[in-house]
């Protein structure tokens, strides 16, 4: 059975709980990614995402000096590395959310987000390969 680890995205862009919005968005943009995980310290606290951005700061005109810290999505739902990939599809639907942190105990190792399980559902198994390449080659007739 997969497991989170399998297709967790490492690189995780973090930001610290004292920055603001602005530098926020800054980051967003020059790693090219739609969320940070806000951290204090060494322990992740919260994520802020691009749809946190503008529904909490750009639709409620707060300056863009606003601490990450009180836009940011918490308590922070995590999961750990080692569990089934189905458990982290039942969290994202159970709290509507797209990218969910992975932990191994207590520290972020990686993020898994909803396109991950679209890369997983994509791949074919091996019986579907096997399958194919049989009805490529037909079985010799030796019957002669």
């Amino acid at each position: 059975m997969p497991t989170v680890k399998d297709f967790m995205t490492t690189n995780v862009i973090t930001i610290g709980i004292n920055r603001n919005v602005l530098e926020a968005a800054k980051l967003m943009h020059q790693q090219d990614v739609g969320d940070l995980v806000v951290m204090d310290g060494v322990e992740a606290k919260g994520i802020v995402t691009e749809r946190d951005l503008v529904r909490r700061v750009m639709a409620m005109k707060k300056p863009l000096d606003t601490k990450v810290s009180e836009v940011m999505s918490n308590p922070l739902i995590t999961i750990d590395e080692n569990a089934p990939l189905r458990d982290a599809a039942r969290l994202m639907v159970k709290y509507k959310i797209r990218r969910l942190p992975v932990t191994k105990k207590t520290v972020l190792v990686g993020i898994i987000a909803t396109n991950d399980f679209a890369k997983h559902l994509s791949k074919k198994t091996f019986s579907e390969v096997m399958l194919a390449a049989m009805t490529r080659y037909p079985l010799a007739d030796n019957s002669r």
